[in-house]
């Protein structure tokens, strides 16, 4: 078995050694790849192409290793080598070398050069990464809308690489992210992050005033660093009413403290 080993220094890519490769290998020849700090976060991907008609991805497991598709080596001549990574709206990609592929014993004429759908399940991946950042209450609805369509620009950048069937392909995620868009509307719906609330108790007694509150909902409080000290010495309960929120604490707080309420809506 033959392992190209690649060296990532920011967007710079370096082959380590030449490998003997010959056309017609099968599941059987890899990339390791070593990338410095500037690639941290990364979901990174492999780029194989002899024609650029016919590129070929591959995302690199979790030790940045990946088999080369056989598509991408079927025939004697150069294979052009890169890879990019995509980390929320962001896309770094490196440069390009090439290596030499050796005629092998056996044609690889019968191998399909349809380009593999690994890139696919990278997008699929940072669009689910989106969505449980939703779920965290760390987005709103209009900004997952926002980020998918920055994703969707980017991805027609690859264009470039004239990938057949590229936007079809496309199509079909996009009406997966709107089915996703309507889950993650309904759940920011139901549930809102009321930030950076002063909380300052009179008789032991707070009130806290916002239209989203309903008598119905349930209420988690979370107080910062500073707040929290504080505020473990006692017990505070929440309750809500009709457009607002009454904290009740078992001792007197003379400070005033700063929380972050969740207020889950039935």
């Amino acid at each position: 078995m033959a392992q190209i080993e690649i060296l990532l220094k920011k967007q710079l890519l370096t082959i380590q050694n030449r490998e003997i490769i010959s056309s017609g290998d099968v599941n059987y020849d890899t990339c390791a790849f070593t990338f410095d700090e500037e690639w941290n976060g990364f979901t990174k991907t492999a780029v194989f192409y002899q024609e650029k008609a016919n590129v070929q991805y591959a995302v690199l497991n979790t030790n940045d290793i990946c088999v080369i598709p056989a598509a991408a080596m079927a025939k004697a001549g150069k294979m052009h080598i890169g890879v990019f990574g995509i980390k929320n709206t962001a896309i770094l990609t490196s440069t390009l070398e090439t290596i030499d592929i050796e005629r092998g014993a056996i044609s690889g004429d019968g191998v399909s050069t349809e380009p593999t759908d690994d890139v696919f399940l990278a997008i699929i991946a940072q669009y689910q990464r989106i969505l449980e950042m939703m779920a965290q209450y760390e987005s709103t609805a209009s900004q997952f809308n926002v980020l998918m369509a920055e994703q969707n620009a980017l991805l027609e950048s690859l264009n470039a690489f004239e990938v057949t069937e590229l936007m079809q392909k496309l199509n079909l995620i996009e009406d997966r992210m709107i089915n996703y868009t309507n889950i993650a509307k309904e759940i920011m719906s139901r549930e809102i992050i009321i930030r950076d609330v002063p909380v300052k108790f009179v008789n032991k007694v707070c009130r806290i005033e916002n239209d989203v509150v309903t008598a119905d909902s349930l209420c988690d409080v979370y107080f910062d660093e500073y707040s929290f000290e504080i505020a473990s010495k006692a017990l505070i309960m929440p309750v809500s009413y009709a457009g607002y929120i009454e904290l009740t604490s078992s001792i007197d707080i003379m400070e005033e403290l700063t929380a972050n309420i969740l207020v889950r809506r039935n």
